[in-house]
């Protein structure tokens, strides 16, 4: 193998590793102030090689954005493609969505906080065609269970919303929780996993 390629396999991993470090302190760790230090520290390399790769602080947040985004479309069109009943995808979600926010609790946060700052030229949004794809089966099955009386009949954008939020926030305030009702981590933990039937439950008033 020729030393040019060599050294482009290299380059990619390390560029793969500097974003994946960067994801687990934002995502992960909630600290959207990590500085290029913090970053290159926890990845262990050089500081010189993150300016490298992305020039400044700036461009690194544009591409962990991205990545963020990515995430979260992937983990919603996952979801809403699912071949199953309308009652088996809203187990699914809630059980997806949870999992998933414990695997990165500050992702959302994240999200906002960056759009809020950027200019979100520079991020690529799912197109029309992407959303209707991923909205629109799933809206027609929330219409139906809404006929049926299964669901309360509501605008289907404030269903989704209010499910996901659900989900969500017991998790990026966790600390705020845990500090409120005075509850250790193995008690949280129980009680995340409770939060599964109890929104199911509350979502299909049962």
């Amino acid at each position: 193998m020729s030393n040019y390629l060599v050294r482009t396999m290299k380059e990619i991993q390390t560029e793969e590793l500097i974003i994946k470090t960067a994801k687990h302190i934002f995502f992960f760790k909630g600290n959207f102030q990590a500085t290029t230090q913090d970053i290159a520290d926890a990845a262990g390399v050089n500081r010189a090689l993150i300016h490298y790769y992305f020039r400044t602080r700036e461009q690194l947040m544009e591409a962990v954005l991205k990545a963020g985004m990515l995430k979260m479309n992937e983990r919603i069109f996952n979801i809403t493609q699912l071949n199953v009943s309308f009652r088996e995808k809203i187990k699914h979600f809630i059980t997806a969505i949870i999992d998933e926010a414990r695997e990165t609790p500050y992702l959302e946060n994240f999200v906002v906080h960056e759009f809020n700052r950027l200019d979100l030229s520079c991020v690529p949004y799912p197109n029309k065609e992407y959303i209707q794809e991923t909205f629109s089966g799933f809206i027609n099955q929330i219409l139906d269970e809404m006929k049926n009386g299964s669901i309360p009949e509501i605008d289907p954008i404030h269903f989704i919303i209010n499910m996901v939020a659900l989900c969500v926030y017991p998790i990026s305030t966790r600390p705020l929780i845990q500090r409120t009702f005075m509850i250790d981590d193995a008690a949280y933990n129980i009680f995340i996993e409770e939060q599964k039937e109890i929104i199911y439950k509350l979502i299909f008033r049962e």
